[in-house]
């Protein structure tokens, strides 16, 4: 087999592995959010409870093989199941090809890389090494998708999420550093060049920026403009990415912010809510508690007669004009900078990237 054939193949295996692990991301984040178990009960049907057998639980070919409905009851499958899978699979094949293209690259003709090969078959490549980079990088992404559409969905970053995975970048970063670790050289071109200094400051300085934010809105308009699970989410993408990605970070999801909010109110997008519906919400993990209290509550506390204060005439509740406004997720707009900055940072001029600053320049 050749090499290019062999590096085709590994790249199509890396998308059918992205899209196996999107279908297990769906159910992460629907039930999670909902306080339930991502193990039991198996994949089912969320409207007959039928469980899925394994043939209509094929990535993507069995959303479009089903024709986006139940075999049994008929009812229709969102888009955004397949969607999820077919984005996860295509973020796993560039992430392959990000981590393995300049190694392979090098076995084919010299023009290729501009200098000869330094090495001479597939058996010499650093295979521990990219396979290491690829493994802890894919938890990166994986955890970025789910915290995009359960921040599309609830408006709501879990530190589930993100307080572990920061941790993990930073432990990243001291393996993808380590000579004990990585095969020399393997990780000289890679970018970002992240140290350990710059994950451990770029998660100090992505949470303080955030919530130097926060403060300010909150002194200014007595609201919260942005919330928690967005500074641990800019922790995150410091602590995987280094400080210096934190400026084009926060920069470039603040301009596609404003633009998808101004397209958003202009065509009706579901994602642009008010705020004061949002802030009246409740946390879906408590009302998925409460739900479980009251199913276990005795029939004699639900059948309970209404005490004289339930019958009383319950005021209005003032409309607190106070804080109204337009509420956009601001978490998928930081993950797509912080996607946009990892895969093509190393392209995109200095003086916007600011990637300068990872080389002391």
């Amino acid at each position: 087999m050749s090499v290019d054939v062999f590096f085709y193949v590994l790249t199509a295996f890396a998308f059918m592995l992205g899209a196996v692990v999107g279908s297990f991301l769906n159910v992460v984040i629907y039930r999670v959010p909902a306080g339930l178990s991502v193990v039991r009960p198996g994949s089912r049907c969320p409207h007959c409870e039928t469980p899925i057998a394994w043939y209509d639980n094929i990535p993507i070919l069995s959303w479009l093989i089903l024709r986006a409905r139940c075999r049994r009851c008929k009812v229709h499958i969102p888009a955004r199941y397949a969607l999820v899978e077919l984005l996860m699979g295509v973020l796993s094949a560039g992430l392959w090809l990000k981590v393995s293209w300049r190694h392979v690259a090098m076995l084919g003709e010299p023009w290729r890389a501009g200098f000869p090969p330094p090495v001479a078959s597939l058996e010499q490549l650093p295979w521990s090494s990219m396979g290491i980079a690829f493994g802890l990088y894919f938890i990166f992404i994986a955890m970025l998708v789910v915290i995009t559409f359960v921040d599309l969905d609830h408006y709501l970053i879990p530190h589930e999420f993100t307080l572990p995975t920061i941790a993990i970048g930073i432990v990243a970063t001291l393996l993808l550093n380590s000579e004990k670790v990585m095969s020399p050289g393997s990780m000289t071109s890679f970018f970002p060049p992240v140290t350990l200094s710059m994950s451990l400051i770029g998660a100090v300085v992505g949470a303080v920026v955030v919530l130097a934010i926060f403060y300010l809105y909150f002194a200014a308009r007595g609201v919260e403009g942005i919330g928690g699970g967005d500074l641990t989410l800019m922790a995150l993408m410091g602590a995987w990415l280094g400080w210096p990605a934190l400026i084009f970070i926060f920069f470039a999801a603040s301009v596609q912010g404003l633009i998808a909010a101004g397209l958003g109110t202009l065509l009706g997008a579901g994602f642009v809510r008010d705020s004061r519906e949002i802030l009246a919400e409740d946390d879906p993990r408590e009302v998925a508690r409460r739900a479980r209290e009251a199913a276990g509550a005795d029939l004699a506390d639900a059948t309970a007669a209404p005490s004289p204060a339930d019958d009383a005439p319950q005021a209005d509740a003032p409309d607190d004009e106070e804080g109204g406004g337009l509420a956009v997720p601001f978490g998928p707009f930081i993950v797509l900078a912080g996607l946009e900055f990892f895969f093509f940072g190393e392209f995109i001029p200095m003086y916007l990237s600011m990637s300068y600053l990872y080389y002391g320049l």
